[in-house]
């Protein structure tokens, strides 16, 4: 069953069932409605019937008798049967003035309908009162007719009174069992509709969506066109006067019509939404995006513009923004001053003039070299100087505490750069110091170490006296080189260089020491040079630094990666590795003078290994960048290529 309803016939038969299960729970819908509305369930079966067909009764006699007074013959009109009605129209004296064929064989009437004339003066119809409705005394002068009429017992004709006389019936038997028909219409439709749904774009097993012909319509304009087709044949059926089997069956096919039109849009909605191109790919959603992206674009020119004036009124000088502001307002008060004319207003207004411009343009000069002095001093130019000569007041003081600043700052930089040299010269002079009485430490102590009568314990005792001496040692160089390096007071010769040669140099000078830590090295360099200017002996002591930090501080058993790539303009050399402890320091911490990696300071370093490289970095115009992202820690060197 599942696998006949994804196949055309099976999603036919469902449309089929649903269309029909739709069309008779509506019709039974408005029978339910109907029955209620005209109190069927209270009424007797016949009084019904005659309530039914009196309002058709009424408007066929009222146009018989307005036709009959039409005509002004002194003989008896006789007219055809008006369908299944046979009538016959008498006047006041009760003389018969029109009649149907089949009046004269009748020899009983149904019932009759009372009507009263009135007249203008010329003789015209003015009014038609029937004695149905409570009737004024002013229209019973009016001329009395009486039309007496039956309907033919044997209904040949097909109208109204025989097709209401066919269809009554059952429909009156149906009174009670209307609503059975209508839940069981209700949940064939449900069934078949759910049904319809699941299966609309899909084929037997396939997960894959088919979607039909009408796919590649906007579901909107589907949906439009589908409303517009049924308000049409709406109006269509509305306008349609006839009686009997030709108006129902315009119901009929109207109703039906619009439940086809109602389940093709609900499958193409249906698939769409498996699909996920329902609002996508719908008129609607192209005219909003469309219009955002002209409002987007609307408004990037507005801004455009604004910024393109501001940016040129911003490039105007102060004093000419100020010339022509001053202008501006001497042109606008020149014109009301035209409109309303007066000696005194005319006089002041000169005079005003004549102080006010040349003192606002002095401000504005004022103003404009005040404004420039604090730019030259902002950029680095200390030695910049205000001119406040032909200043006045409060612009003369400011002029002069802006030079005084500048003198300040060149105080407090000249003292700054000596306190730097001093403290150089400093940590130079005490190191150097340190390391001649440190070397006769370490001699003396390599000597105790290699003599033979000395025992075992002394001999370990030099050991460390020597290991101990060796790492102060390498701390003042450390020291020395980093102040150097910091101050810039290092001497770089710069040359160009492979870069290609400084990985394999540490490929194989640290072969050993990765065995050792248990480390395995993988390089990523081009087949070409890649060369860039730096100083050969400082950009080893960057490479040294950087792969003994590795080799302390690695995890065993992991890779470490050294690259070089070629980005644009920049050579770029990558150092990766996993870090052994957990970093919970970050990159800024990393970089400071004297921090280390590890908290409990049991590894040899003296944490100025980054800090020095990075220095020696920049001075050979480069860039260190460290980056850490849990235990990965990642240093890299950018040179620009030459």
């Amino acid at each position: 069953m599942k696998r006949f309803v994804k196949t055309i016939a099976g999603k036919t038969t469902m449309f089929i069932i649903c269309l029909v299960s739709v069309c008779f729970l509506a019709l039974s819908s408005i029978m339910a409605v109907f029955m209620v509305e005209e109190e069927v369930y209270i009424k007797e079966k016949d009084e019904l019937y005659q309530e039914i067909i009196d309002g058709k009764l009424e408007n066929d006699i009222y146009e018989i008798l307005t036709e009959t007074l039409a005509f002004e013959e002194d003989e008896i009109i006789d007219v055809a049967d008006k369908g299944n009605l046979i009538f016959q129209v008498k006047d006041e004296n009760g003389e018969i003035i029109a009649r149907s064929k089949s009046a004269e064989s009748t020899f009983s009437w149904k019932d009759s309908y009372e009507y009263y004339v009135l007249r203008d003066e010329n003789g015209h119809i003015s009014d038609i009162y029937s004695s149905i409705y409570t009737l004024g005394d002013d229209a019973k002068k009016g001329e009395r007719y009486i039309v007496d009429y039956t309907i033919s017992e044997d209904l040949k004709a097909n109208d109204f009174y025989s097709f209401t006389s066919m269809l009554f019936e059952p429909i009156y038997n149906l009174r009670y069992g209307i609503y059975g028909i209508a839940i069981l219409c209700l949940l064939c439709a449900i069934a078949s509709f759910v049904t319809l749904m699941s299966v609309s774009g899909r084929i037997n097993d396939s997960n894959e969506i088919h979607p039909g012909p009408l796919n590649v319509i906007p579901f909107d304009l589907l949906a439009v066109s589908a409303i517009v087709s049924i308000v049409l044949l709406c109006l269509v059926c509305d306008s349609f006067h006839g009686d009997g089997v030709f108006l129902i069956a315009m119901i009929l096919f109207t109703l039906v019509t619009a439940a086809c039109f109602f389940l093709g849009l609900c499958m193409s909605m249906s698939c769409r939404i498996k699909q996920k191109t329902l609002i996508s790919k719908s008129f609607t959603y192209w005219v909003i995006r469309k219009c955002i992206s002209l409002l987007k674009w609307t408004w990037n020119l507005i801004r455009s513009i604004f910024s393109f004036v501001i940016n040129f009124i911003s490039e105007i000088p102060l004093v000419w923004k100020t010339a022509l502001i001053l202008f501006g307002l001497f042109f606008i008060e020149a014109l009301t001053l035209a409109n309303s004319y007066s000696d005194f207003y005319v006089t002041f207004w000169i005079l005003k003039n004549l102080v006010l411009i040349p003192f606002v343009l002095y401000v504005a000069l004022c103003m404009r070299k005040l404004l420039k002095g604090g730019e030259v001093l902002a950029s680095g130019d200390l030695s910049y100087h205000v001119d406040t000569k032909k200043m006045f007041w409060d612009f003369r003081k400011h002029g002069e505490d802006l030079n005084s600043i500048a003198k300040g700052m060149s105080i407090a930089v000249e003292d700054r750069m000596k306190s730097e040299r001093m403290k150089t010269e400093l940590i130079t002079n005490v190191s150097h110091d340190i390391k001649t009485p440190l070397t006769s430490i370490i001699n003396y102590a390599d000597l105790i170490s290699k003599e033979k009568s000395t025992g075992k314990k002394t001999k370990e005792y030099a050991e460390v006296l020597v290991r101990q001496s060796e790492r102060l040692k390498k701390l003042l160089e450390d020291l020395v080189e980093a102040s150097k390096a910091s101050t810039g007071n290092l001497e770089m010769n710069l040359s160009a260089c492979d870069a290609s040669l400084f990985i394999e140099q540490s490929q194989g000078e640290y072969a050993d020491r990765f065995r050792q830590a248990d480390l395995t090295l993988i390089t990523d360099r081009p087949d070409h040079e890649v060369m860039i200017m730096a100083d050969g002996r400082r950009m080893w002591r960057i490479f040294d630094n950087l792969m003994n930090n590795i080799c302390k501080y690695a995890l065993s058993g992991t890779r470490v990666y050294l690259s070089l790539k070629e980005e644009g303009n920049d050579a770029v050399i990558t150092f990766k590795n996993t870090s052994r402890d957990e970093l919970n320091i970050s990159e800024e911490e990393l970089m400071e003078r004297f921090t280390r990696g590890d908290a409990s300071r049991n590894t040899e370093g003296n944490g100025l290994g980054l800090s020095i490289a990075r220095s020696l970095c920049e001075l050979q115009n480069g860039k260190l960048d460290l980056s850490i992202d849990g235990d990965l820690f990642k240093v890299t060197l950018t040179f620009p290529k030459i």
